[in-house]
């Protein structure tokens, strides 16, 4: 999974329309979305996420369809813009992008729509970086409404049918074919509008969005390193001092990931009293680093035989797992799950630590570590049993 990454991460795209429809002021402090979607079954749950850090994303609240109509109100204690994701989900199916939405005290934001395309539903809002996004949004249109409709068939295709391999033969054309030369063109559109477009919030999530993609594809066609890099002289100091600068700057200096046969690198990290660890704590034993975050069903289902781990391998085997989420959340989590061994954080608020280090993209991610602190093995992803199999086969 991606959080943070995290987590949905892939390009944030909503439709805007100026200006804000009559009726009832919204109190300062506050923020209403109301919505009004055609096609959109009753039962259908439209859901607010919030970033908690620049990696990971948690629910805020939620409401349910009715009638095509859901309304989310809440709290804003910031003076600032903040940006939210909007979901839908109906039954299985889900909007597997998100609507980018940015809210302000007193903001009341009208939106409407039409089945499970919420990327590109119309929003009303007065929000200054609303106006932004919507002329980001026209960059992609219509390439982008053709290219979430293919990803949605893919997403069906593999919750139905993930080990079939005619069925992932299939998914593999579909975005080779499809996909990705549609989500292409809007990338270059994109990258030459951000030449001359004023530097804003919204311009500096997309830069960051892009950046990102060249550190998932970095040998890509796709990529187009000649166009992305030269942006980053486009922000001002300010810019590059604020969250997304940092990870921005993250991205470009991205330091070569640990590799296989590599000596080991160390951090600081913290246990949930907020004492300071290192790895190198762990003489002459072979360590597992288990990266995860909150809201990773495989990082979940891996949890009883992470156990089972500790138990076999006692003396021999330090595990540690290094949680990406937020503080308090992580906190609480550890404590409600009554979970055991080396529960450390990073606490960073972007993933300039040693997840990137170790190259970190998506959660499960697991790197094992020998006496002599020499990178044995990494992987990521977790399945039954896989983790007993590693260890059998690599800890001797």
């Amino acid at each position: 999974m991606k959080i943070t990454t995290i987590l949905f991460f892939s390009m944030l795209l909503g439709m805007v329309i100026g200006g804000c429809h009559s009726g009832q002021k919204v109190p300062e402090g506050e923020f209403l979305i109301e919505g009004f979607v055609k096609n959109l079954p009753d039962s259908s749950i439209v859901s607010l996420f919030q970033f908690e850090n620049r990696k990971y994303a948690a629910a805020m609240l939620s409401d349910t369809v009715t009638d095509g109509r859901f309304v989310l109100r809440d709290t804003i204690t910031s003076k600032e813009s903040r940006q939210l994701l909007l979901l839908v989900i109906y039954k299985k199916t889900f909007s597997v992008w998100p609507l980018s939405l940015w809210v302000v005290s007193g903001a009341k934001i009208r939106i409407q729509g039409e089945g499970m395309l919420c990327p590109f539903w119309t929003v009303e809002s007065e929000v200054p970086e609303q106006q932004a996004e919507a002329e980001f949004t026209k960059l992609g249109m219509p390439e982008m409404v053709e290219a979430f409709k293919q990803e949605m068939i893919v997403y069906e295709m593999f919750d139905k049918s993930i080990n079939d391999i005619s069925i992932r033969n299939k998914i593999d054309s579909i975005r080779r074919n499809h996909i990705y030369p549609l989500q292409d063109k809007v990338r270059l559109r994109e990258l030459e509008y951000m030449k001359t477009a004023p530097v804003t919030k919204v311009w500096l999530e997309k830069y960051c969005d892009q950046l990102s993609f060249l550190n998932w594809n970095p040998d890509s066609q796709y990529s187009h390193k000649e166009l992305v890099y030269p942006l980053y002289a486009r922000l001002s100091e300010a810019d590059r001092k604020s969250l997304v600068g940092r990870e921005i700057a993250t991205y470009i200096k991205m330091v070569e990931p640990v590799k296989e046969g590599d000596h080991m690198v160390d951090g600081t990290l913290y246990d949930t009293e907020g004492n300071k660890h290192h790895l190198s704590e762990f003489e002459g034993k072979y360590i597992l680093l288990d990266f995860w975050n909150l809201g990773c069903q495989p990082c979940m289902e891996a949890l009883p035989e992470m156990e089972e781990l500790s138990r076999m391998y006692k003396g021999k085997l330090e595990l540690v797992s290094i949680c990406g989420a937020a503080k308090n959340r992580w906190k609480k989590f550890v404590a409600e799950k009554k979970l055991t061994g080396h529960q450390w954080n990073e606490l960073r608020e972007v993933n300039d630590g040693l997840a990137a280090v170790y190259g970190v993209k998506g959660v499960p991610h697991y790197v094992l570590i020998s006496p002599e602190r020499k990178v044995i093995h990494s992987w990521m992803g977790y399945r039954k049993h896989i983790l007993k199999e590693k260890m059998a086969e690599f800890v001797k």
